[in-house]
């Protein structure tokens, strides 16, 4: 009987040391912070940084230390497409890069950045805000990418080293480095230049070296990368938008507690709108201060009415393309 009670005590207390054996690095897991790896490829005097730091800050309050980030920026992780290629395969597991380069992953994302499609910064706000927005990037997911919402970078603008811009017909010619976002090079053989698509890493030294004559840029961006050492003049055309579009590798997104996930799509929506909020005046600010201190030659209010016009033979091509959906665009246009 002895025996048998110390036999029976002894698996007592087997089952007790496997069980603490096995709970305790459950449990451990379960205090580690979730780790998210965060990369931007631009600087940190950006716009959109700035509203970065928002949205980290507040998650991390808010999930108490259960979300810690890990920042990179500053081409520190590549270009565009190789570290989107990367978030896609989990080594980085939140992206923020220009809404029109995720076309390649989804085509209809192009009808965001189609040239004059906004009227101003409120239209643009009321539009990414909207389930029109999500109806349009939802196809990402398809590709391992979960897109949480959009940053503002402001409208782009022509700057240039050969001579003052007021209207479409002053771009004739410009060999001009656009985005890889095939809707752009469209549109600026439509304005008369020719587009070269280029890597953003690239930029600076192909304008120094005269490899092309002008980019298209908003100013904040420009200031960022002091473009305005190797650029002399700068046109305020706002010919088309593009905000960055804030992502998720899809399987890490869908590895977080549902807690979690709202939070992050709470804390993003705080940090996009600080970025509207803010955008025009720091966009301004941004071209005054290169003008009055660089020397910039800014034309502040040249003749868009032109570049829209222009514009039209670039829907011409558009509209025969599988992809674009006249009834979406004129629904993006029509938002008040």
């Amino acid at each position: 009987m002895k025996k048998r009670r110390i036999y029976w005590v002894s698996i007592v207390i087997v089952t007790v040391l496997l069980a603490s054996f096995s709970v305790a690095p459950a449990e451990q897991a379960k205090d580690k912070p979730i780790e998210l790896i965060f990369y931007w490829m631009l600087g940190k005097e950006t716009l959109q940084y700035k509203g970065f730091q928002i949205m980290m800050k507040g998650i991390e309050e808010r999930t108490k230390g259960r979300v810690k980030f890990k920042f990179f920026c500053c081409g520190s992780m590549g270009s565009d497409l190789e570290s989107m290629e990367a978030m896609r395969m989990g080594s980085i597991d939140m992206r923020c890069m220009g809404v029109g380069t995720y076309a390649r992953y989804h085509r209809p994302i192009d009808m965001i950045v189609m040239p004059f499609v906004f009227r101003d910064y409120d239209h643009v706000y009321k539009f990414v805000t909207s389930p029109l927005w999500y109806e349009i990037t939802r196809g990402l997911e398809k590709s391992n990418i979960k897109p949480i919402t959009n940053f503002n970078a402001g409208f782009r603008d022509i700057a240039n080293n050969k001579r003052p811009v007021n209207s479409v017909s002053d771009v004739a010619g410009f060999k001009i480095r656009v985005p890889m976002i095939s809707s752009w090079v469209t549109t600026w053989k439509a304005f008369g230049a020719s587009p070269v698509a280029m890597k953003y890493t690239e930029l600076y030294m192909a304008l120094k070296t005269g490899v092309i004559d002008a980019q298209e840029n908003g100013p904040n961006n420009f200031k960022d990368a002091k473009l305005y050492e190797v650029q002399k003049y700068f046109s305020y055309i706002k010919y088309a938008w593009l905000g960055p579009l804030l992502s998720m590798n899809m399987d890490k997104w869908n590895s977080l507690p549902k807690d979690i996930q709202q939070i992050i799509m709470e804390e993003a929506q705080k940090g996009a709108k600080w970025t509207f909020e803010m955008g025009e005046k720091m966009n301004d600010d941004a071209l005054r201060w290169m003008e009055k201190e660089k020397g910039l030659i800014v034309n502040w209010n040249p003749d868009r009415e032109s570049f829209r016009k222009a514009s039209e033979k670039a829907y011409e091509g558009f509209r025969k393309k599988s992809w674009y959906d006249q009834a979406i665009i004129d629904q993006i246009r029509a938002i008040k």
